[in-house]
């Protein structure tokens, strides 16, 4: 079999599945990240060991594995990033609040950055790449999750500094008071009653520690990190999160009872509701 006969085959396979345009994206990541394969480079053919692993990919991928799980790669803001079920698999959406913040702090400044349920680290370690100068910390429950960052900033080389902590205790006493620019997080937010509408490749793969909130308090992740920012939040300071598209108004609504202001949202690519920010304005 040759890379070419490899990626035609993938697509075979799998476009009844998923869809050609799917099908012809998840070959070229598996002949890409798997066996070193550029479409439009001179094909090769593959050894025995390689076929071996090509028949496996595919019974993974047509079971429904997400092939970043069967890669073990994950391109999140031009980074490659280690993931593996212990983590969310970093998506579109959280790009888009990367480079929201990355927009409004130019480079040259000195930050204080923190990243709630950091999982794969992507969103300090894509802030890092960008803002050499910036101190960037990512903390997350998953002991699990956080070995999984700490090898993607190993593997990168960049400096960012991940805890183990858990949001819904009291991580403000192992943290610097009053210290942070910029908060960030991507938490929980799905009730279990929106299962049915996830797909079934994130319900069987994905964590559900990083994906499921109480079904009676949805901003429960919302509200602890929100009151945790006034603590933690110097002044000024900013506080952005990405939010789930039938949440985003509730989620605007607790930052202004909780007192910050200058609340703004936006829209991700697909016109949906998914982003807040709001500045934490210290009281004297």
């Amino acid at each position: 079999m040759t890379t070419v006969e490899l990626t035609q085959h993938i697509i075979d396979e799998l476009a009844p599945l998923h869809g050609l345009g799917e099908a012809t994206s998840v070959s070229r990541l598996v002949l890409e990240d798997l066996f070193g394969y550029r479409r439009g480079s001179h094909p090769r053919k593959l050894g025995q060991d390689e076929q071996i692993m090509a028949w496996a990919t595919i019974n993974r991928l047509k079971a429904g594995e997400p092939v970043q799980y069967v890669t073990g790669i994950a391109d999140f803001y031009g980074l490659q990033l280690k993931v593996n079920p212990a983590v969310l698999i970093p998506r579109p959406e959280t790009e888009e609040l990367v480079e929201w913040i990355l927009e409004e702090h130019a480079a040259g400044t000195q930050v204080q950055c923190l990243d709630f349920g950091t999982g794969s680290g992507c969103i300090p370690l894509a802030l890092k790449a960008k803002r050499p100068l910036w101190t960037c910390t990512g903390v997350d429950v998953s002991t699990d999750a956080l070995k999984v960052a700490n090898g993607n900033a190993k593997i990168l080389s960049l400096n960012v500094d991940f805890k183990e902590l858990d949001v819904l205790q009291n991580p403000a006493l192992h943290l610097r008071l009053a210290n942070y620019n910029i908060i960030v997080s991507n938490p929980p937010y799905i009730p279990p009653s929106e299962r049915d509408l996830m797909g079934p490749s994130t319900l069987a793969h994905e964590p559900e520690i990083a994906l499921f909130v109480p079904e009676g308090d949805p901003l429960l992740f919302y509200r602890r990190i929100a009151e945790l920012g006034k603590d933690l939040l110097a002044n000024d300071g900013q506080l952005y999160l990405e939010t789930n598209e039938f949440n985003n108004d509730a989620v605007v609504s607790l930052l202004e009872e909780i007192g910050y202001t200058d609340l703004e949202r936006r829209k991700d690519l697909q016109g949906k509701w998914r982003m807040v920010k709001g500045r934490h304005a210290a009281q004297f």
